[in-house]
């Protein structure tokens, strides 16, 4: 972030995660940037000449941003946008100009997306543990999710190649004092997490939508606040169902955070998405006001109980909070959600990890030696696998529904934590920082699908669906373009629950495959 604004003509694209809004929030642990802007934001709040350090000009291009994946066995990666990171050969490529007139503002930066999509060596139709699809779901459709708790997550989108140009990062935006209002197609971040937040994330692509937020953080007697409205569009990806009349679901969601001042390392906030069956695009801005509503607890019956759930709306209810102490280049942050409302104060005292999801974690940086030089540990862990209060109610499956069976998604993939539904994930990150070059190592863990591993009535159950990927990462920056660079060497165990067939462990599972998974990121900057 410039100590000042500079009067670029061209500006590199800053997306909702990745590099860029990493080195901002290194920034701020460190002191060099105000504590403030990152829990709530997407591409053109993060672009904004004030957040920015530009000058407002007329016009700007912003140069490309061009991702390429290779995934040698398994599909692997998460928030990259309209991308579908599958199996063989995969990139992702943004560029496009920033025009502002008066108090109107045009971010236009469509994206690219491609993947080679190669043949899988598991097809999960071919296993017993998988269940009979319905005769209108597609056949790349999840056989672990049909029913009760539906979603739509395709194992792999159909068996071409995909090609595909979206409209990605674009929004116009109007600009009344410290208010702003407009329309867009980019991805909201919302939360704390650096992986995975539970509500918002840009594991998706972008979904069409209005919105209302605070240009800057508004200061008054009770503290600073900012906080965003949305409200759009969910579209059903083309591998899920032949049925064309429920393919467009609407959306509309608050997020808000307060702190007690300005230098405050403590921020808390608040957000809830409320989802509905809608028919067509014409009938989102009804349920506009949705995200105050009552969504009852459509997910409250057995996962035995074949009564249908009639259509209508789901949720999802979340609180943060992160303590950032820049003097000692620490943060914290925790996110807790719930699927299910409450049924009454009672209900909420008894049992307050109903239906629950949460994602922690912490991040420390230390200079050591000269100022050039910095050390950084990051760390997060996610759950939104059921909660113990299956035994003795209803617990539904997080992400998934079963009065919106599309569930929490857009064009087939998660709009909010990427590791899936009904699974859990732990991750570990250290860094090395000299000048414009980094070095780190990682290592993650997924339990994938847990709760739909526990609702099959198969006696062979033996082993979970679980990922292990150690990874080194490194990156190289200067005033004209920055490289990103990620390795990671997984081992999927029992992938997509193949094996049923005894529970003895062994070199010689059915289920286990390895996969290598090598990512190149080129941010170009302007001039």
């Amino acid at each position: 972030m410039p100590d000042r604004p500079v009067a670029a003509l061209a500006q590199g694209v800053i997306t909702v995660s990745g590099d860029s809004v990493d080195r901002l929030r290194l920034a701020q642990l460190e002191g060099r940037a105000p504590l403030a802007g990152l829990l709530l934001r997407s591409t053109s709040s993060l672009m904004s000449p004030r957040v920015a350090g530009m000058a407002r000009r007329a016009f700007t291009i912003v140069t490309p941003q061009t991702t390429f994946i290779v995934n040698s066995a398994l599909p692997f990666g998460q928030n990259d946008g309209a991308l579908w990171a599958g199996k063989g050969y995969n990139a992702r490529v943004l560029a496009g100009f920033t025009a502002t007139l008066g108090p109107v503002r045009v971010v236009a930066i469509p994206e690219f997306a491609y993947s080679s999509n190669h043949e899988l060596s598991v097809d999960p139709l071919d296993l017993r543990f998988a269940k009979p699809l319905p005769p209108s779901r597609s056949s790349f459709s999840s056989p672990f999710n049909v029913f009760p708790y539906s979603i739509d997550m395709p194992y792999r989108f159909g068996d071409q190649p995909i090609r595909r140009i979206y409209p990605g990062q674009s929004s116009l935006t109007i600009s009344v004092g410290a208010i702003e209002l407009g329309s867009a197609t980019e991805n909201n971040w919302w939360g704390p997490a650096l992986r995975n937040p539970i509500v918002m994330s840009d594991n998706a692509a972008g979904f069409p939508h209005g919105f209302l937020r605070t240009a800057r953080p508004l200061t008054s007697r009770i503290g600073q606040i900012e906080g965003r409205w949305i409200v759009g569009g969910l579209r059903e990806s083309d591998y899920f169902n032949s049925d064309v009349a429920d393919d467009v679901r609407s959306l509309s969601a608050i997020g808000l955070t307060w702190k007690r001042s300005p230098a405050s390392g403590l921020t808390i906030g608040l957000s809830r998405s409320v989802f509905a069956p809608v028919d067509g695009y014409g009938g989102v801005a009804a349920n506009s006001f949705d995200f105050i509503t009552n969504t009852g607890r459509p997910n409250a019956l057995p996962a035995t109980d074949s009564t249908p759930t009639p259509p209508g709306p789901d949720q999802i209810l979340s609180l943060f909070a992160q303590w950032a102490i820049p003097r000692y280049g620490l943060e914290s942050y925790v996110e807790w959600a719930r699927a299910e409302l409450p049924m009454s104060p009672r209900d909420l005292v008894e049992q307050p990890n109903h239906s629950r999801g949460y994602t922690g974690g912490l991040q420390w940086v230390r200079q050591i030696g000269s100022s050039d030089s910095r050390v950084r540990l990051q760390a997060e862990i996610t759950n939104v696998e059921q909660s113990t209060t299956y035994r003795f109610r209803p617990n539904g499956s997080f992400y998934t529904s079963r009065a919106v069976i599309q569930g929490y998604t857009n064009e087939g993939q998660l709009i909010g934590a990427g590791l899936g539904p009904g699974s859990s994930g732990q991750w570990i990150a250290g860094d090395y920082i000299h000048r414009n070059l980094q070095l780190g190592v990682n290592l993650g863990r997924v339990r994938f699908n847990n709760d739909a591993f526990f609702e099959q009535r198969e006696p062979n159950r033996c082993f979970h669906d679980v990922t292990v990927y150690p990874g080194v990462r490194a990156s190289y920056s200067n005033r004209f373009f920055r490289l990103g660079f990620d390795f990671a060497s997984t081992s999927r165990y029992n992938t997509f629950f193949q094996r049923i067939r005894g529970c003895e462990a062994g070199p010689g599972a059915l289920g286990d495959r390895s996969s290598r998974h090598l990512a190149f990121t080129l941010t170009t900057f302007g001039f």
